[in-house]
């Protein structure tokens, strides 16, 4: 199971995310994994072609349609047509029958430049990275629109109107459009914990009461300790 899988599994449990959030929270999450991956040999790979597919996508003013042939590619074709994307990545298949494969799955449905870009990936053996690479344009985009995903975790639901200030707060602190992904963890007890890249900002409640316990717990210890050796010294 990938570390990708694992993770849409564990968080796709009834009434966890809408679908809108779900979606969301992946985009998030696999942004996190190409921002890990961002310094190894993968991850340079990744962003190395994606960079190139989106100066040609722009150049043809079609980078809004090869974003949602990605999106429709993770997310529609690939789900209901069970056995494809394991074939198209199997190093026991050949290139030639893994072309054939992407003509019959993709001309005519989709632009030929995102066709002409899955048969370079074959040929060049790196159509086993195109999800890695799907993120990689996709974060891409982001950084031309001057976006960023951010993770919120709240105890409650938050309103329109609390979702509009934090959003406008967010705006002046990183000088990007954020796009909240918000994430009800009733444990937190009241508060926030909002995800910003590798930055955490926890105003928790029951962050504060783990530091209060933490606190008194040291505090007692202290004090014991120093009991026993006032009674060491009589």
């Amino acid at each position: 199971m990938s570390q990708y899988s694992s993770y849409v599994e564990e968080v796709n449990t009834l009434g966890a995310l809408s679908p809108e959030e779900m979606e969301r929270a992946q985009h998030l999450y696999e942004d996190i994994l190409l921002q890990t991956d961002s310094s190894r040999v993968t991850g340079r790979i990744a962003r190395t072609y994606a960079e190139a597919l989106l100066a040609a996508a722009n150049q043809r003013g079609e980078a809004d349609a090869i974003a949602e042939e990605f999106r429709s590619l993770g997310k529609d074709l690939f789900p209901n047509v069970p056995g494809l994307e394991g074939f198209l990545i199997s190093g026991a298949v050949n290139k030639y029958a893994k072309e054939e494969a992407i003509a019959k799955a993709f001309e005519g449905r989709a632009t030929p430049l995102f066709v002409d870009f899955l048969r370079v990936l074959v040929r060049k053996d790196r159509i086993s990275i195109l999800r890695l690479i799907a993120v990689a344009y996709r974060s891409l985009r982001d950084i031309e629109a001057k976006r960023s995903r951010v993770l919120v975790e709240s105890a409650v639901p938050l309103s329109e109107a609390e979702q509009q200030s934090l959003t406008e707060t967010l705006t002046e602190v990183i000088q990007k459009t954020p796009i909240l992904v918000v994430r009800v963890k009733p444990e937190l007890i009241g508060g926030l914990i909002v995800h910003i890249g590798d930055r955490v900002i926890d105003t928790s409640v029951r962050t504060r009461l783990q530091h209060i316990r933490t606190h008194l717990l040291a505090r007692g210890s202290h004090e014991i300790q120093s009991g026993r050796d006032r009674f060491s010294h009589q």
